[in-house]
């Protein structure tokens, strides 16, 4: 039996919902009605409340208020928030809060009834969830893909085919694939909400990926930390048909996610033909998704798009190439350089003439050149180092002045990818910039806005504009702003009211203020002030 709280300081409104719905027939039970917020909290605070339903426009505080103290006690309590005023802002508010829904008076009845039923719904799955957490009792499934997913081809069949039959799954699809999704705002959740509501929250997320999952002919989901792995499989002729599909199904699920205020980031592993080989899918999903520290305005990528072609077995098990490409775009000097005596060894040991150490050279050489052209960065400058040491191949006497060399090209290529970031940079700046220049009048205007239209995470683009611009992007707003004011000022006979509403102020006051701190100088007497040469100029 779920437990009802009604909270509306409107007595027939309250009494309307208790008295219209039959609440034994959806297994629920009004425990109380509350006619304020505070005395709503008390109840919380004496005994445990499933679903509150609650009027947002309350004398003592209002219901989002109520909501927030509401979810501090019970972070597990749904809330459906009732309106008489069709807003927005309202509803926008009310789910960022975490409330399940956001309905407007007149109430009707059967409507409010479907929303209950899915708060209920979601009340025993969440409910299921925590027992699941609670018992913590490993499932035989998860352990298989877990072995599955870290096994090589050859003993992963040897070990693990026998368990088919015994755990039901019946696997014969055409084409396999792993995708793995990070939860980059896993630690924020965890230290906002507390580590058990962010595991429900991480079980519930996984319910939303099965739901998506469900196109594909098969789907599993295996958790793991702050991360999942979708074990999919399909039946077709076409495996880029599969991988097409694939990038759509996960794409969507990424976006539903962002709209709770999850951010997912997924790595779409190669297509194989054999269960059994999905550990190389696996793989190649993970080595996508360290693409993510070089494009960071992208939350899905795949395999092909992070390396330029179609990955094979080969490419991991008999060539080093993807490898060195990973540390150079991490810039990571000692694990280049360990990189490096590993590959001089090889040539050592694997290529007794120079003749097949130098094929070995020029097909490193060619990838690295590949992978600038797949950045679309400009090669000519290594492309003239290379050359010339193509032609003059002979100057070197050993391996180790073969392998000095590379170094140096190795490091060309890291200052290459950290000017070519640093320009990436500079023009999101610039960007920044001109939007706040064409919008600074607006007083609506904030991070949000801006971080949209540069197409990046708000946190991200704070950080950034801060580093390149040496100030944070409130204080640019501000500083233009005041250098405007500044031009009406001493340029115009209109009255500060209107200033400051030009200037992207709410109000004449806030205007004045600001203004009077950041120049030492009220407004009237920067006008006052304005014929002298002596006048502060906005900073």
């Amino acid at each position: 039996m779920k437990k009802i709280l009604i909270v509306d300081d409107n007595h027939l409104s309250a009494e309307g919902i208790e008295k219209n719905i039959d609440w034994e027939s959806l297994n629920g039970e009004v425990v109380c009605v509350c006619y304020n917020g505070s005395s709503a909290i008390r109840t919380m605070q004496e005994e445990s409340v499933d679903l509150i339903i609650s009027d947002i426009e309350m004398p003592d505080i209002d219901g989002i208020t109520m909501s927030r103290q509401a979810l501090a006690v019970n972070p597990m309590v749904k809330i459906i928030l009732i309106s008489a005023y069709d807003k927005f802002e309202y509803a926008r508010r009310a789910l960022l809060l975490g409330a399940l829904d956001y309905i407007e008076k007149p109430l009707d009845y059967n409507y409010l009834i479907q929303k209950v039923k899915k708060a209920f719904d979601i009340i025993e799955k969440e409910k299921r969830n925590l027992e699941l957490i609670r018992r913590s009792r490993p499932l035989l499934t998860e352990k298989f893909f877990q072995e599955l997913l870290n096994t090589p081809r050859r003993e992963a069949r040897l070990h693990l085919e026998s368990s088919l039959e015994y755990l039901n799954l019946s696997l014969h699809y055409s084409f396999y694939n792993v995708v793995v999704l990070d939860m980059e705002n896993a630690q924020e959740w965890k230290n906002t909400y507390g580590v058990e509501s962010y595991q429900v929250t991480f079980l519930n997320v996984q319910d939303l990926l099965a739901e998506h999952a469900g196109a594909f002919g098969y789907s599993y989901i295996l958790p793991q930390f702050d991360r999942y792995f979708c074990i999919l499989g399909q039946n077709g002729q076409q495996p880029n048909h599969f991988l097409q599909l694939t990038y759509k199904i996960i794409s969507a699920a990424v976006e539903d996610c962002q709209k709770r205020g999850i951010t997912l980031n997924a790595g779409i592993g190669s297509i194989v033909t054999d269960l059994w080989n999905l550990s190389h899918s696996c793989e190649t999903a993970l080595h996508a998704l360290e693409y993510r520290f070089f494009f960071p305005h992208k939350n899905v990528f795949d395999g092909r798009e992070a390396l330029g072609h179609e990955l094979s077995v080969s490419d991991f098990s008999e060539h080093k190439e993807e490898e060195l490409i990973r540390l150079l775009c991490k810039k990571d000097e000692n694990a280049i350089n360990l990189w490096l005596q590993a590959f001089t060894r090889s040539l050592s040991e694997n290529f007794h003439t120079t003749d097949f150490a130098f094929i070995q050279i020029y097909t490193l050489l060619g990838r690295i050149l590949k992978f600038f052209y797949e950045l679309n960065l400009d090669t000519r400058e290594l492309e003239k180092s290379i050359i010339h040491v193509y032609n003059h191949l002979d100057q070197f006497r050993n391996t180790d002045e073969l392998c000095a060399w590379l170094k140096t090209i190795f490091h060309q290529v890291c200052r290459k990818l950290d000017s070519s970031m640093n320009d990436y940079h500079k023009k999101l700046c610039d960007v920044v910039i001109s939007y706040i220049n064409e919008n600074y009048m607006d007083n609506t205007l904030c991070l949000n806005d801006i971080a949209g239209q540069a197409n990046v995470s708000p946190a991200y683009l704070s950080a950034l504009f801060s580093k390149n611009q040496g100030s944070s992007i409130s204080d640019f707003i501000a500083s233009r702003r005041i250098e405007a004011a500044c031009q009406f000022l001493s340029a115009s006979n209109m009255t500060l009211k209107e200033i400051s509403a030009r200037c992207g102020y709410a109000n004449q006051y806030y205007f004045s203020t600001s203004f009077k701190k950041r120049l030492g100088i009220s407004p009237s007497a920067y006008r006052e002030a304005a014929g002298q040469s002596s006048l502060p100029s906005p900073r």
